[in-house]
């Protein structure tokens, strides 16, 4: 009731004030009636022929102008290969233009009209917009790959993803938190297929909108959807080859009539990839000459399948309301082998022991997701109010199997022993959120919002050692940890155009509740803690263009983020790799806080230059730490980050047929804690820099190299190798533009790596080196098929929080 009366009282505000702006739609086909994608469609006054704003064209052909006020204008439309399409119109009203159809423009070269392009990368006040689609060494690639290629985005040797070199970016698909992180995040992202995805939405400081889970802020995957009627869809099927082969296939169903909208999205393959990884440890004296070494070869072996199905169907119950539901169902089995060998040696290098682990994990991952909201449209301006509720489950099992064995110097097996596990776990999220957004007059907009999530997770891990034949339980590995978590938060955000200035200020405000309980066994006893706290999060954005013909723009933007615990990284588990080599969970971890401000230049959209500095407070990052000769890799807090980072990118199109991306990045990185018994002080520069040429040969051909490199990375305790990798592309596209074959190589030289230095450990010395099944060649078919005609847009949002990017595997 409270929301309720504070939704009139923010109608009853802005009505005043509001003033009626219309939408248009429409859509683009060739002369064979097949739909255009990317289209440029360009809206200008007919008086002074001003620019008002730009929207281009889904994968189905349609567009929609929004927002637009009563006058005279035109529309140009232009593609590349085709004649631009010019069509004057009067706007009293909202209306659907007839379908548009291009002719395709001559050959000869100087008759061939030169059209406006997606570019890779676009600039906005508060997010850059990657797109896929231009850039085809995406083509058959995942989502993981293509985040690699983004601006400012590095995935390290564990899979995590970085934004400007910083971990905890919080993921979301079409707005909806993705529900993970971790290896299970990972995991997922190689299963969507880039081909699915509109595009990449990369903000540094995120809206209040937004959750303010995510330190270095929110990546949003935007999944195409149709807006056409009709039955139709797309296919797409690719083959990667490499050491270890993987394929990434998908089907997308659309149909839409009248009142209803159903949609059915099926994705499925298999994968496979190796680590080949060599650990090196040095253990000194007081007087740090060497006591002995530890020398060991871990050969990772991984294989796994997918099915992700999603159904859906939205019900237009007016013109201005709307319902829906949707589910979604994942499933995940993968396997993964691990050989491992060490030698310990003496001070004087001689043979003392050689350690044996051969290592089996199985695992099984099944994800139900269901949505159901309603949207309702408060007038023609834009204004509406929307209710999304979720449930998701996750599931999952671990069997473990650990096989260790001791050889002495004479290579006599002086012990061995079995460790079974067995680790199931379940994670259920309950989501229920309300948002409102009032169209102001002036350009001008005001959101809203209330949200709770209730998340209860269950692990448990099941351990046994068998020694001489003799199985026994092992209550010193054995755990089970119960965690609940209650998130209730609030939003308003303002945004406004003034002249040349936009400007947007919101303020988020969480309250979090939480509880965790290991129940104890034979040898461990029960121990419990509660927490709870509340933050306020704001955020302030100012953009301003430099000239009147827009050529130079200048941003500035603020936020402060939160990064809460990875749920199962609370969890006290000990885990071993081999006798010498465990992993464990920290109940004692603090949530991490942040202040994030960037600065930015923008040179016709062309060249964009930005300064960033982030200040970090208990970031959460691996650490390390040997006890006895023992190693122990535990999640834990490091006092104070510090990020100050100057990056320029650049769009360039050299000629109609020569298109040119460029990236680079200096970073000064610093961190400062205690951290266990040494004293953490590391600073450094990390550098990136990436390069993409795209060329268009014509008659349907596009090709595409690319390559990225970076420097020495300093990350809290380790320092991380630079290395260099480059990739190729070719398309065609075939059947008069309905379908394209693409094959891709990456990483041709294989040179990606991943080596580094571990330092503060105690009287010891480490380091590592690896390689990866990176270098691969993949063939990709797609293909668009059926007929459509306009409808309405769809609804794409979700109750759903970023609790799932804390789901870690």
């Amino acid at each position: 009731m409270k929301y309720l009366l504070f939704t009139l009282f923010l109608s009853s505000f802005s009505i005043a004030y509001s003033q009626t702006t219309f939408e248009i739609n429409g859509a683009v086909f060739n002369e064979s009636n097949v739909p255009l994608d990317l289209c440029a469609i360009n809206l200008f006054q007919q008086s002074d022929s001003s620019f008002v704003k730009t929207e281009f064209t889904d994968q189905d052909g349609s567009f929609l102008l929004s927002g637009i006020e009563k006058g005279a204008y035109y529309i140009l439309v232009k593609q590349f290969d085709y004649v631009d399409y010019k069509l004057d119109i009067q706007v009293e009203q909202s209306f659907t233009i007839p379908n548009i159809q291009l002719e395709k423009s001559a050959q000869d070269l100087e008759q061939v009209v030169v059209a406006h392009k997606v570019p890779f990368i676009e600039r906005q006040i508060d997010r850059v917009v990657v797109t896929p689609d231009a850039l085809i060494a995406n083509a058959g690639s995942n989502a993981l790959e293509v985040l690699e290629r983004a601006p400012g985005v590095t995935v390290d040797q564990n899979g995590t993803i970085l934004l400007k070199g910083r971990s905890g970016v919080a993921v979301f698909i079409n707005d909806k938190p993705s529900y993970l992180s971790g290896t299970e995040l990972e995991n997922y992202l190689k299963t969507l297929p880039a081909g699915s995805i509109k595009n990449i939405e990369i903000m540094e400081n995120p809206p209040a909108k937004y959750d303010a889970e995510g330190n270095a802020g929110v990546i949003n995957i935007n999944i195409k959807r149709s807006t056409m009627k009709g039955l139709f869809g797309n296919t797409s099927v690719s083959y990667r080859r490499s050491r270890y082969n993987s394929s990434n296939n998908s089907l997308n169903l659309n149909y839409n009539r009248n009142k209803i909208s159903l949609y059915a999205n099926v994705y499925a393959g298999f994968w496979g990839s190796y680590q080949d990884l060599n650990i090196n440890r040095y253990y000194l004296n007081q007087d740090n000459s060497l006591a002995s070494s530890f020398e060991q070869n871990s050969f990772n072996e991984n294989d796994g399948k997918y099915l992700d199905g999603k159904v859906g169907m939205d019900y237009y119950l007016s013109d201005k309301s709307t319902i829906g539901i949707a589910y979604k169902l994942s499933t995940s089995p993968s396997n993964r082998g691990v050989d491992n060998t060490a030698l310990i040696r003496n001070a004087s290098g001689d043979l003392v022991q050689r350690v044996v682990a051969d290592n089996l994990s199985q695992r099984t991952f099944e994800n139900n997701l269901i949505n159901a909201y309603f949207s309702h449209s408060l007038d023609s301006l834009g204004s509406k109010i929307s209710v999304d509720a979720d449930y998701v489950n996750y599931k999952s099992t671990n069997d473990q199997t650990f096989k260790n064995y001791q050889y002495n110097q004479n290579e006599q097996l002086i012990y061995a022993d079995l460790i079974n596990g067995e680790i199931p776990s379940e994670i259920s999220i309950y989501a229920m959120k309300s948002d409102y957004t009032k169209t102001l007059k002036g350009k001008s907009k005001l959101d809203a919002g209330l949200k709770t999530v209730l998340t209860k997770t269950d692990n448990e891990a099941i351990y046994s050692t068998t020694v001489g034949g003799v199985t026994t339980p092992d209550y010193n590995l054995s755990n089970r940890f119960l965690y609940d978590e209650w998130i209730n938060s609030a939003y308003v955000n303002y945004s406004t155009e003034l002249g040349r200035f936009g400007l947007q200020f919101g303020l988020r405000g969480e309250y979090t509740q939480l509880e965790g309980n290991q129940l104890g066994n034979a040898v461990t006893a029960d121990t419990s803690f509660t927490r709870e706290y509340a933050s306020l999060f704001p955020t302030f954005y100012v953009s301003t263009q430099l000239d009147s013909a827009g050529n130079h723009g200048m941003y500035f933007s603020y936020g402060r983020r939160i990064n809460r615990p990875y749920f199962q990284d609370l969890n006290p588990f000990i885990s071993p790799l081999d006798k010498f080599t465990f992993y464990t969970g920290n109940p004692n971890l603090l949530p991490t806080y942040s202040h994030n401000l960037s600065l930015s230049y923008s040179f016709k959209n062309m060249v964009n230059t930005a300064l960033s500095y982030s200040l970090v407070t208990d970031g959460i990052q691996e650490t390390l730490e040997i006890q006895d000769s023992l190693y122990f890799s535990r999640p834990g807090n490091i006092a104070s980050s510090q990020f100050l980072s100057l990056s320029v990118d650049g769009h360039f199109s050299v000629a109609s047929w020569y298109d040119l991306n460029l990236y680079t990045e200096v970073a000064l990185v610093s961190f400062k804690s205690d951290l266990y018994t040494e004293q953490l002080n590391s600073q450094g520069v990390n550098v990136f820099a990436s390069i993409t040429n795209s060329f268009k040969l014509g008659k349907g051909w596009k090709i595409d190299v690319s390559g990225r490199a970076l420097n020495d990375q300093v990350a809290s305790q380790l320092l991380i190798k630079g290395y260099g990798t480059v990739d190729v592309g070719v398309q065609k596209n075939i059947l008069k533009g309905r379908a394209s074959i693409k094959v891709s190589a990456t990483d041709i030289f294989h040179t990606q790596r991943g080596d580094g230095i571990i330092n503060n450990l105690r009287l010891t010395n480490a380091d590592w080196n690896s390689k990866y099944d990176s270098r691969s060649v993949r063939l990709t078919f797609s293909w668009r098929f059926g007929k459509s005609t306009m409808n309405k847009k769809k609804h794409n949002s979700s109750g759903s929080d970023a609790e799932q990017d804390r789901i870690k595997g």
